[in-house]
């Protein structure tokens, strides 16, 4: 239920970046971790050492080694934690790009605790209301969502949305109550999608012409949900005339399920499969050229991946003359969570088998450097009321 959720909203928070050609992106050899091995071998500051270990970690990562990823994140920050005051948003990306490796890992307990950190890193530096603690917390509450505690996200959405608010940061109140919305539709409360998605748009202002979209995505979820098959047309026409520069996505399909009927389950399912789809988005919102451009055991499940990501339909965009599209690249983790199960302190993999998405092709905003010019301007008072 809340795969479409998460999906949207790391679509529209996207930042801004060039369309890249696959060998742009997927990563080759391991350039990151020789220069995080040179950076330590000659002491290098802090702050440079955090960068590294990052841009290594983030290699490690594109490359399926999640375990590479997630020791040289807790390296890191074993390192460097007591700079967080010097470092705010640097320690702070560690934590949060550990949490995404942990999410695909399947460790529930770390991608909960180092979500939370990253949060509390600036919370305790910053401030509870300043304007990146509270981009945190939005994050934080959507990683909620994702390990399966939604009224606890509503209820951070909420806070962010009333603080952001008396502190004059509208866009920040805009984007958490149309979280709200959101996660309403996803749990089938048309009504409150709706009042949320109001909400968003009298907060954004009049200035904003990104919240009436959304808005408009919400209102268009509950007609397909109704049988209105022909509403993701409509709202595409509507938003022509509004083409942006960056994918917002209008409807995506569920992933289909991954699991095995019951009878032909596995006790147990140790293994961790993903694959990296390419695809491109055209200027009129379809997606095209889909293709399985890296696989690692993920088997039967390649079609119904692929199916998913070509029923995909985005917001058009506005392009240069001449460009074919943006190209983006997807990774899909299949696992299941790590857990303890009863009569033994034992954690292994137990449960249904879930799928968790991440743009590749994003993961430079993972880079400490570039969060914390994004904190920077963040901590910087709004001059208008618009994001």
């Amino acid at each position: 239920m809340t795969g479409p959720l998460l999906l949207l909203l790391a679509q529209v928070a996207a930042s801004p970046s060039t369309p890249a050609e696959p060998k742009d992106v997927i990563v080759v050899g391991h350039r990151a971790e020789k220069e995080l091995a040179a950076c330590l071998a000659r002491n290098c500051p802090p702050a440079q050492e955090v960068e590294a270990s990052l841009q290594a970690s983030v290699e490690q990562f594109a490359d399926g080694r999640y375990g590479d990823a997630r020791k040289t994140l807790q390296n890191a920050i074993s390192r460097n934690k007591r700079h967080a005051a010097e470092l705010p948003g640097p320690v702070s990306s560690l934590y949060a790009t550990l949490a995404t490796v942990a999410e695909h890992q399947g460790d529930k307990d770390l991608w909960r605790t180092a979500s939370r950190n990253n949060l509390l890193t600036l919370r305790g530096q910053l401030g509870e209301s300043n304007a990146a603690t509270l981009t945190e917390q939005l994050h934080f509450a959507d990683d909620m969502v994702g390990l399966g505690q939604p009224i606890a996200a509503d209820g951070i959405y909420g806070k962010v949305q009333r603080l952001a608010g008396e502190n004059g940061r509208s866009d920040l109140a805009a984007g958490a109550a149309f979280r709200r919305a959101w996660l309403a539709l996803a749990q089938q409360r048309d009504r409150d999608a709706q009042r949320y998605a109001d909400q968003a748009v009298t907060l954004a202002g009049p200035g904003d012409a990104m919240m009436p979209q959304l808005r408009e995505i919400v209102r268009t979820r509950i007609a397909v949900r109704k049988g209105d098959d022909a509403a993701v047309d409509a709202l595409a026409a509507r938003l022509r005339e509004s083409a942006g520069a960056e994918p917002v996505l209008i409807y995506a399909p569920p992933i289909a399920d991954v699991n095995a009927p019951p009878s032909e389950k596995p006790q147990r399912d140790d293994a961790i499969r993903f694959a990296d789809i390419g695809y491109w988005i055209r200027a009129d919102g379809h997606v095209d050229d889909v293709e399985m451009l890296r696989t690692n055991g993920l088997g039967q499940w390649k079609p119904g991946i692929v199916r998913h990501v070509t029923a995909r339909r985005y917001a058009p965009l506005r392009l240069p003359d001449g460009q074919p599209g943006l190209y983006r690249i997807d990774r899909f983790t299949v696992r299941a969570t790590v857990d303890t199960p009863t009569g033994t302190r034992l954690r292994q993999r137990m449960g249904n088998l879930s799928v968790h998405v991440i743009d590749l092709t994003g993961t430079e905003a993972m880079s400490a450097a570039r969060r914390t010019a994004e904190a920077t301007q963040r901590a910087t008072p709004a001059q208008t009321m618009q994001p």
